[in-house]
């Protein structure tokens, strides 16, 4: 099995979507946002177009299988001159503990450095142990807990970063 990294295209929407709902606990069906022509519009196509060149796929035999997104965004917790953000990292549940992960997250470094950032950062759930333990073994560092999300959807985050060699 071969995998691949690759800037995602707007046809790889879809396959972000179906990664993203089967990594994520079940949840009430929300209606999706029409589009003026009325078919339903897929969040990760705007991901993609709005993000262009941050947003990437891992694939394999051909079907995308995991992605990243990364954002030019600050924390004050973050010291760097031009720090970048690791937005979102999901693999498909058939391909967790697989090399894919690690492959995206080389791809995030590689941006990074061709980018001139000097740290790249994210914040994961303080109750996400495989996800800490995943960037830990890839060199972040935790620098302190931040609240997320509002109304009844508060949660922690770790916020953790590291240098870009």
């Amino acid at each position: 099995m071969t995998t691949s990294v690759r800037p995602a295209a707007a046809s790889d929407a879809p396959s972000l979507a179906a990664i993203k709902a089967a990594t994520s606990a079940p949840k009430a069906v929300v209606d999706e946002p029409q589009t003026q022509s009325g078919l339903r519009s897929n969040p990760y196509t705007e991901l993609i177009e709005t993000h262009r060149g941050l947003v990437y796929v891992a694939e394999t035999d051909a079907s995308v299988v995991g992605f990243l997104a990364l954002q030019h965004e600050g924390h004050p917790a973050v010291v760097g001159r031009n720090p970048v953000k690791l937005w979102q990292l999901y693999v498909a549940p058939a391909l967790h503990g697989s090399d894919v992960a690690s492959q995206l997250m080389a791809a995030a470094m590689d941006h990074a450095r061709t980018h001139l950032h000097d740290v790249v950062w994210l914040g994961v759930s303080e109750h996400n142990a495989r996800g800490i333990a995943f960037y830990r073994k890839h060199g972040f560092q935790a620098l302190g807990l931040h609240q997320v999300g509002a109304g009844g959807h508060v949660h922690q985050d770790i916020v953790m970063s590291c240098s870009v060699h």
